[in-house]
């Protein structure tokens, strides 16, 4: 009787979203207690996973919006935010509880990404130079994050805007990420700095 409820409740989240212009995919799973804001422009690829808790906020402009790729994992408690921007996650990428992506400048997540908990993403900063005049008052300025395949980012990293990680790279716990990282490589520390390469991954030697 519990599975058969269950199952029922789950059918009428999904009918519900997909009333109010949600695109999903086929086989998704939406956990309860989902917060969503401007369904039209998030898209969910088959087989997403969407746990319980999540917000996903697609208040931009952007045909892009919010789209996931197929066989993605959202846990609890994730925010996924676009804020005039955009947020892509290919396929079979997991995004840990506590994560927060900030899409204000463009985030585009690869392929096979593995995210930790309480990661966070951003894109925009603010303008401090002037002491005369409140930060507040001075705006803020966007970069994009790109995230290639095969990426493994550690918990409590940081990601911050205008960062290129480089396919197969791994960022370790707690890092804060200013600059870009190559393919496969390591990187960790505040700020993170690049202490090794995969097997397969070296760079060349200069002659």
């Amino acid at each position: 009787m519990r599975t058969r409820v269950r199952n029922m409740m789950h059918g009428l989240r999904v009918h519900w979203f997909r009333l109010r212009g949600m695109r999903l995919g086929g086989e998704v799973a939406l956990g309860a207690r989902i917060e969503v804001k401007y369904p039209a422009r998030i898209q969910l690829g088959a087989g997403c996973h969407i746990a319980s808790n999540v917000f996903l906020r697609a208040n931009t402009c952007d045909a892009r919006g919010i789209r996931l790729g197929r066989q993605v994992s959202v846990h609890e408690s994730v925010l996924l935010a676009a804020n005039e921007g955009y947020i892509e996650i290919g396929d079979r990428s997991w995004l840990a509880p506590f994560c927060l992506v900030y899409g204000n400048g463009g985030v585009s997540i690869g392929n096979d990404v593995l995210i930790a908990p309480r990661v966070s993403i951003n894109t925009v900063s603010h303008h401090a130079e002037r002491t005369d005049v409140p930060i507040n008052d001075q705006g803020t300025y966007c970069d994009p994050v790109r995230i290639d395949d095969d990426v493994w980012i550690g918990m409590h990293a940081v990601i911050l805007q205008g960062v290129h990680i480089g396919r197969g790279a791994i960022i370790g716990a707690g890092a804060v990420v200013t600059r870009d990282v190559p393919p496969g490589a390591l990187a960790v520390g505040v700020p993170a700095r690049v202490k090794g390469y995969r097997a397969g991954f070296e760079p060349e030697a200069k002659a």
